[in-house]
């Protein structure tokens, strides 16, 4: 069973879970870690982000996932 997770996406908890949820329904393993760091703090109060990860073998597939998503965020 393969335990190593790589990073996908960070985002606003709201998308985050969004996201989670899509990747969920599609089959896709995903973990999420929230990511606290001062200046989202000094900038106006806590606002949570949420990194997320998946496994090697389906990081292609939810990277096509995230660019359906969010085609907003893509190079």
């Amino acid at each position: 069973m393969e335990t190593s997770y790589v990073f996908l996406t960070e985002k606003e908890a709201m998308w985050a879970e969004m996201l989670m949820e899509a990747l969920q329904k599609a089959g896709i393993p995903a973990t999420s870690v929230p990511v606290y760091g001062a200046g989202l703090v000094m900038r106006g109060g806590v606002q949570e982000r949420l990194r997320i990860h998946v496994p090697p073998k389906s990081k292609t597939q939810a990277e096509e996932l995230l660019e359906e998503l969010f085609p907003e965020n893509q190079k």
